[in-house]
């Protein structure tokens, strides 16, 4: 009994995050894209999990190591064309790349009746080796680029909601791993052994944690798109100066800095140009993203409020230093105005307060 509840443990979880993802699929809660790749991805791992329920539970049935091989080659391409639409970039080569082996498998394993399978097989786990890699690495990159985009588009640090995506990549890679090492193995270890409770409890945290993270992960709408962030710039040094110039006024002037909602789109509106340019302009004269530029505004504001002689008082000194200066939570507010300054807000103000 014991034996054929751990068997099925994968098969259920991935059941279970099926319905989940199909019935938000219904209701429209993701983007169109995100939640048919990551409905997508479940379906193929249920029907890679019930193959394993069938071959550990002795059930013979006639495409049972077909539809085995086709899943397992399918996931993590599957689960690249997730992130990709999670991060909103486009499909690229690789991602049909990735699918050949699925393909080819489709066509030859039928053949096996009359031709060795062992070669097959050991073609098949070599393949996934290539594409558990290849998602990891790549994973990374687009992680990257979005938080990059996301640095791009938002004044204050919002962090936070790239924590889910790279808890997200964390627990990818270490399914990669685990799933090479047990593709490595081969199943025929574990069968009939409570040995199979390791990879089978351990599989099923990983697949109901992507889950449960995939579920939680929703990038906001107002990023810099991936087109946008490799658009030519063909402003001449000039205009470039004028504008980082117009850029620095407006902050200074208006305090726009004190937005803790500020975007690109707001800023570029303010200075009458458009946020790629504006981003651009800010990237290429300061070396900083758009949050760095901003993050040392706020700082230098919550300077003169730290040492404004009003304030006898630290704590209603720090308390209007983050509120005026826009940062959104007072844990922004400490670790970037030390990353910037090299001390703490109340150190600065007992050591500045009195000179003069």
């Amino acid at each position: 009994m014991l034996y054929q509840w751990i068997i099925s443990l994968p098969m259920m979880v991935c059941l279970f995050w099926c319905v989940f993802f199909a019935v938000r699929a219904v209701r429209g809660e993701d983007e169109p894209r995100v939640k048919y790749t990551i409905l997508l991805f479940y379906i193929a791992s249920t029907v890679l999990y019930v193959d394993h329920w069938l071959f550990f539970s002795n059930i013979e049935t006639t495409i049972g190591s077909y539809t085995y091989l086709l899943a397992n080659l399918s996931v993590y391409p599957i689960y690249y064309m997730y992130l990709r639409a999670l991060t909103r970039t486009d499909y690229r080569w690789d991602n049909y790349v990735l699918f050949v082996p699925t393909a080819l498998l489709a066509v030859f394993f039928p053949l096996n009746r009359y031709v060795e399978l062992n070669p097959l097989l050991l073609a098949a786990r070599i393949c996934f080796a290539i594409q558990v890699i290849w998602v990891w690495v790549c994973g990374f990159r687009l992680m990257n680029t979005t938080r990059s985009r996301m640095d791009n588009t938002y004044a204050d640090d919002r962090s936070y909601i790239l924590q889910p995506t790279h808890m997200l990549l964390v627990l990818i890679g270490i399914t990669a791993v685990v799933s090479t090492l047990l593709n490595a193995l081969g199943r025929e270890l574990f069968d009939g052994s409570l040995l199979v409770c390791i990879p089978a409890v351990l599989m099923s945290i990983l697949l109901f944690s992507l889950g449960y993270v995939a579920a939680h992960t929703k990038l906001p709408q107002e990023t810099v798109s991936p087109e946008e962030a490799h658009e030519e710039d063909r402003a001449t040094t000039e205009e470039t100066d004028a504008l980082i110039h117009k850029i620095a006024t407006v902050l200074r002037e208006d305090k726009l800095f004190a937005d803790s909602n500020l975007t690109i789109q707001d800023l570029a509106n303010a200075v009458g140009s458009n946020r790629t340019y504006v981003s651009n302009c800010i990237n290429r004269r300061t070396g900083l993203s758009f949050s760095q530029y901003i993050a040392r505004y706020r700082v230098e504001y919550a300077q003169t409020v730290l040492l404004d002689p009003q304030y006898t008082n630290d704590h209603e000194a720090l308390t209007d230093a983050i509120t005026l200066s826009g940062f959104s939570s007072d844990q922004t507010f400490y670790r970037l105005f030390k990353e910037i300054t090299g001390v703490t807000p109340l150190q600065f103000r007992h050591q500045n307060q009195h000179k003069g």
